[in-house]
């Protein structure tokens, strides 16, 4: 016979337990969403963290170039067999290391952490993590077409994600964890806090809410305070200020709009065409083509290895002509698509103000020679064609305007770059009819990119915050006293454990049943030595079948559950490990019906 377990009454055990309860007190108040000021204090965590983790992958993509660059981004400077060169062979390496790893860890980049929020319930996978901050780093040293925002994007989500699960938070305070990664990310990255709010929230959490707000803002301070710490307090580019001279320019910026919209949109149409060659070819296949094509193209136009920060300063400074701004352009967008579209570990946002300061500084040049003195620098003309190209591109366009505010400090251009914003939008949405480049990348791979407004306000509240509280757990059979005192204690509904499938009664049931003379509830009562015993699955009543679901799950997971299994409610625990079966014991919190979940998203 087991010996039972005599239970520890040491001051260790009392403590421990007591510091159970507040965790669990804890976990359910950000179950639903009432711990806010919990939330800020491990977003302001999570933005330090993911702070330094960008400035380690920063430190990593550019301090082993000092050993074949004279600076940073200066690929211009290299001979033509390393130009052709360094781009192949780090292709082929990434190649390499890309198809020794299994599928399921290939994925990285700002697509992989829509996908992993939205359909998975932001559980960021560490593997995936580790091979986009070595792989990402390698990207960028070997001058492929890339920028580091996708990457640093990755790792700031995937920190979030990592706390959260460390600590079993809830679902519902994973999304806003993870939210709070990609601002402090975005905003260690481009010196940039306020454009990394907004960014979490109108390209990553799809929402804008208050509860929302409050920790994303901390978490971009937090991570922004740790990059000035390590890089400075000074802009990302130093240009002089600048602003619109005449309205006579408008015009002007009007096309350049259309151009840039018509570009973005084909930037994103060609992305329909190429990510779905990355599950139909290798790794190695896909990245020596991507290798080759860079390396050919920078045999003559080297401006576009690397992020290429160094011509972005020359076009806002007014250096470059307008040819060899059109050639870059072409030659930026071709090799930037194809890196992209074919799954090299690099973002789309920096190659984005590449090409948009590239357009934007040419139409300076020209309104320059038409208009005469009398106009704005064509490094104004720059930064607007900036913003319209990354919120075209990103379909963010106030991400991308309070991006370049800060990266400028230059308040002059929010006039004619909200101007060119809106049309450049409207370009690539209504007459090319093309969403977001992280959108169709989604929609390209067979995802699901665009929760509905449903999904986004179920994903928000945890199903404790909800459930039915009121529930006793009890064997099918039950002698009349068992059945009477378990009535006393007044639960709304009773779990059955049956051979098969839990089944849930309404104690009003039982209690009717026993209100009968005993005549009438001889049906109910099985025959030989248990026939003073209550069947509970016999029973006259409404009973509904349950299947189990985890503490930690969302109002959205219980709704997918309940349409998966057919169940009539779901029953809640600790430990529930959605993919099994389940079993009812101590662990029960609750119950879940359907009428919980319908009153919740229409009160």
């Amino acid at each position: 016979m087991r010996r039972s377990k005599q239970p520890d009454s040491s001051p260790f055990s009392h403590t421990r337990r007591r510091h159970a309860r507040l965790l669990e007190q804890l976990q359910l108040q950000l179950s639903s969403q009432q711990a806010l000021s919990v939330l800020i204090l491990l977003a302001l965590i999570i933005g330090i963290c993911a702070g330094l983790v960008v400035i380690g992958f920063r430190q990593l993509s550019e301090a082993p170039a000092i050993l074949y660059l004279p600076r940073v981004d200066d690929f211009e400077s290299l001979p033509d067999t390393w130009r052709f060169g360094l781009p192949v062979l780090g292709a082929l390496v990434l190649g390499i290391i890309f198809h020794w790893m299994a599928p399921s860890g290939r994925p990285t980049g700002v697509v992989h952490v829509l996908d992993r929020l939205h359909n998975h319930q932001g559980k960021m996978p560490m593997k995936n993590a580790l091979l986009q901050f070595f792989a990402g780093a390698l990207a960028l040293l070997s001058g492929q077409s890339v920028g580091r925002e996708g990457p640093s994007v990755h790792l700031g989500a995937a920190t979030g994600s990592w706390v959260a699960h460390r600590l079993r938070l809830p679902n519902n305070s994973v999304r806003t964890l993870l939210a709070c990664g990609v601002a402090a990310a975005i905003a260690a990255s481009f010196n940039t806090p306020l454009a990394g709010v907004i960014f979490a929230m109108e390209v990553v959490m799809l929402e804008y809410t208050v509860a929302g707000f409050l920790p994303v803002m901390i978490a971009a301070v937090s991570g922004t305070a740790a990059s000035r710490l390590a890089f400075g307090h000074q802009a990302a580019f130093s240009v002089p200020a600048s602003q619109l001279e005449s309205l006579a320019e408008l015009p002007i910026l009007f096309v350049c709009a259309l151009v840039i919209g018509a570009l973005a949109a084909l930037f994103i149409i060609s992305q329909r065409y190429l990510v779905p060659l990355q599950q139909q070819h290798s790794p190695l296949l896909r990245f020596t083509l991507v290798g080759i094509a860079t390396g050919i193209l920078a045999l003559w136009i080297p401006e576009i290895l690397g992020t290429g920060y160094d011509t972005l300063e020359l076009t806002m400074l007014g250096q470059l002509g307008v040819a060899a701004l059109a050639v870059i352009v072409l030659a930026k967008l071709a090799a930037t698509a194809l890196a992209t579209g074919l799954g090299i570990p690099g973002g789309v946002i920096g190659p984005s103000l590449i090409l948009g300061a590239c357009i934007g500084g040419g139409a300076g040049h020209l309104a320059n020679h038409w208009l005469g003195a009398a106009t704005a620098s064509p490094g104004l003309y720059a930064m607007v064609g900036m913003a319209a190209m990354m919120a075209a591109l990103l379909n963010a366009p106030l991400a991308a305007l309070l991006a370049i505010l800060e990266l400028t400090y230059n308040p002059n251009v929010l006039f004619p770059a909200m101007m060119t914003i809106v049309v450049a939008c409207l370009v690539s949405r209504q007459i090319f009819a093309t969403e977001g480049i992280y959108q169709e990348s989604l929609r390209a791979l067979g995802k699901s990119g665009t929760p509905s407004w449903r999904a986004q306000l179920l994903s928000r509240v945890g199903v404790t915050s909800v459930m039915e509280r009121a529930v006793a757990i009890t064997p099918p059979l039950l002698e009349r006293t068992q059945a009477e005192r378990l009535i006393e204690r007044q639960p709304a509904w009773l779990l059955v454990g049956g051979e098969d499938t839990p089944q849930a009664l309404r104690t009003a049931d039982l209690a009717n049943f026993l209100q009968r003379p005993k005549k009438d509830s001889e049906d109910a009562e099985p025959d030989g030595n248990s026939e003073e015993k209550i069947d509970l699955l016999r029973l006259p009543g409404e009973r509904l079948q349950m299947a189990p679901i985890s503490w930690r799950a969302t109002l959205l997971e219980a709704q997918q559950r309940l349409e998966k299994r057919g169940a009539g409610a779901l029953y809640v625990g600790r430990d529930y490990d959605q993919g099994s079966p389940g079993v009812l014991d101590s662990d029960v919190a609750g119950i879940i019906l359907p009428q919980h979940i319908e009153h919740y998203y229409r009160q």
